[in-house]
């Protein structure tokens, strides 16, 4: 929409804060709109005895929005927090201490601290600046009658009217820091959470890599309650001679297959790992050894069964396992061991077989 467009076109300066612009043409748009409801309500007897006051503080407002068009974002700033203390100063009078008038000084703090990248210290005097011009607001207009004769309902008309529009003002500055705060701090989770998956994950398969399952097996250690965990490595048969044969691209393809084929029929829960080169770690929780070698049997047989396509090649490889049950007289590392142990006498027993 171009009411939009035009709410959020940039200023002519470059490297100025775009959120802080924003934020102050709103102001000035509830600010109006807030002005205009005073004055409706309290009929034109309080224009008709005040009109230059009227006519310099509405003038003021929208050539003060437009500035921000042309202006940087601080001088824009102290330009708002001039005319809200102005605005409060000579309206006070005219409506009375109890139309709320005062309330407006809520805003100006809050942009002392969200619009303005000051230190912290100059923020902390900008604020007791504004206190030090709210207590005085008191001492000079505290209880101040209202010179406009209103009735009653007009008097809490006009009440709600700024109560309204300072509500307004605060929750808009709020949500526009915050969601800025809150978008940094989502990118920035995300992010670690990508540098996490790429630091735990095997960039070629997918599959976690060696340091992650080592973390892994440690936190399966020490918090094991004493269900039964299966270990199994596999590696695969003759893949120096798929390398040789097909090229290191296509041996890469079969790996990335191969992890492929493990993720289809593995069921959940199930830890997957590159162990390193042509070899492949699983951990089944929750599972003996029986159950774990029907697991690894059937993946076993898929990948016996499977053609892989690269190019116009069909490569056909087969995996040897060795299996090998958690003893909780023994830590992981002991496990690991005996299931290599096992895949080496698979390798000495022909291949393509699972040893248990």
């Amino acid at each position: 929409m171009w009411i939009s467009d035009f709410i959020t076109k940039d200023t002519s300066f470059e490297n100025e804060n775009k959120t802080v612009i924003v934020v102050l043409r709103i102001l000035y748009l509830i600010s109006f709109l807030a002005f205009c409801a005073d004055t409706i309500v309290a009929g034109p007897s309080a224009v008709m005895m005040y009109p230059f006051r009227y006519f310099l503080l509405f003038s003021a407002n929208v050539v003060l929005f437009f500035t921000t068009y042309r202006l940087r974002t601080k001088v824009s700033s102290l330009l708002f927090m001039s005319y809200t203390f102005a605005w409060t100063v000579c309206m006070i009078p005219v409506y009375g201490w109890s139309a709320g008038m005062q309330n407006y000084y809520i805003i100006i703090l809050m942009l002392c601290f969200f619009a303005s990248y000051n230190r912290a210290v100059l923020k902390f005097i900008n604020a007791g600046l504004v206190l030090v011009i709210r207590i005085a607001t008191i001492g000079i207009f505290g209880g101040i009658k209202s010179v406009v004769v209103t009735e009653v309902i007009q008097d809490k008309l006009i009440q709600i009217a700024n109560i309204s529009a300072v509500f307004l003002e605060i929750i808009f500055i709020s949500y526009m820091f915050s969601r800025k705060e809150n978008e940094a701090e989502n990118k920035l989770m995300k992010y670690n959470d990508k540098l996490l998956r790429e630091a735990n994950t095997d960039k070629l398969t997918g599959l976690f890599n060696r340091r992650r399952a080592d973390e892994y097996l440690k936190a399966v250690e020490e918090s094991n309650d004493g269900q039964p965990i299966s270990i199994a490595i596999g590696d695969i048969d003759f893949f120096k001679k798929v390398n040789d044969t097909y090229g290191h691209d296509a041996g890469d393809e079969v790996l990335k297959y191969l992890a492929r084929v493990m993720r289809e029929t593995s069921r959940d829960g199930t830890f997957l790992a590159r162990w390193g080169g042509e070899e492949f770690l699983m951990v089944f929780p929750d599972s003996n050894g029986d159950n774990a070698y029907i697991a690894v049997e059937r993946l076993r047989e898929a990948i016996e069964n499977s053609v892989i396509l690269v190019g116009d090649e069909r490569i056909n490889v087969t995996m040897t396992f060795g299996l090998a049950e958690y003893s909780f007289n023994r830590n992981s590392e002991s496990t690991i061991k005996e299931a290599d142990e096992k895949l080496y006498l698979g390798k000495q027993g022909g291949r393509n077989r699972v040893v248990y």
